[in-house]
């Protein structure tokens, strides 16, 4: 582009000058001696170069590196859960193992951490024997849009919004498929909620015993 404007103003001022020197060559008189008259020189009015306006290109924000402590809580909002989070894993048996403190949900530590793009997996009960409501007793009333909060132990909050909830039975439920979703966008954030569900089955009449189903809940982080 600056070579260009050179080249115009050059241009520009070498027909300014031709222009000048005909205008002298005209002034002479027919006998071929200069005419006494004076002649006025024309000057080229100089022009003001243009100057390129800066392209105002937004600066790119940098992605905020995900917070790597600790999960402290997860929230429910709408049944009003705040539960403490217990780090829990695999038992030897290679099975799932679930939260010691009934009041508490399980994330199991061995999988996706939250923040990091990836799917969270939590567990918790549904109740306990003899008569303790656990955080996920109200999971089957979940809705679709529903909220579910994750709280760091920074204080750090991701925000998740129920998109899908199923019951399966517990001897065919898909737990890989869950852990491990296929079908996750690779630019999304899940967290997997499951808790004993359905029928129970009693070991004695009005004691302990066992859901025959599992309810799962999944959700979108969306801040």
């Amino acid at each position: 582009m600056k070579t260009l404007r050179y080249v115009a103003i050059f241009t520009f001022c070498a027909g300014a000058m031709l222009l000048a020197a005909g205008l002298i060559l005209t002034r002479g008189s027919e006998d071929g001696k200069a005419d006494e008259e004076p002649f006025v020189a024309v000057t080229a009015t100089p022009t003001s170069t243009p100057t390129e306006t800066p392209t105002n290109a937004p600066t790119p924000t940098a992605t905020p590196t995900p917070f790597d402590g600790k999960v402290s809580k997860l929230k429910i909002p709408r049944f009003n859960v705040d539960s403490a989070i217990e780090e829990v894993g695999l038992l030897p048996s290679n099975q799932l193992d679930t939260p010691h403190d009934p009041l508490k949900t399980g994330w199991y530590y061995i999988y996706d951490k939250p923040g990091f793009r990836g799917n969270a997996v939590f567990s918790a009960h549904v109740d306990y024997y003899p008569n303790i409501i656990g955080p996920f007793n109200k999971l089957k009333n979940s809705e679709i849009g529903d909220d579910i909060v994750v709280v760091m132990e920074n204080g750090l909050e991701y925000k998740y919004r129920v998109i899908r909830k199923e019951r399966y039975d517990v001897a065919t439920i898909p737990m890989g498929d869950l852990i491990w979703p296929t079908n996750k966008p690779a630019d999304t954030e899940w967290v997997t909620l499951i808790t004993c569900g359905g029928e129970f089955r009693s070991a004695t009449p009005g004691g302990p015993g066992e859901y025959l189903h599992r309810d799962v809940v999944v959700a979108e982080r969306y801040q």
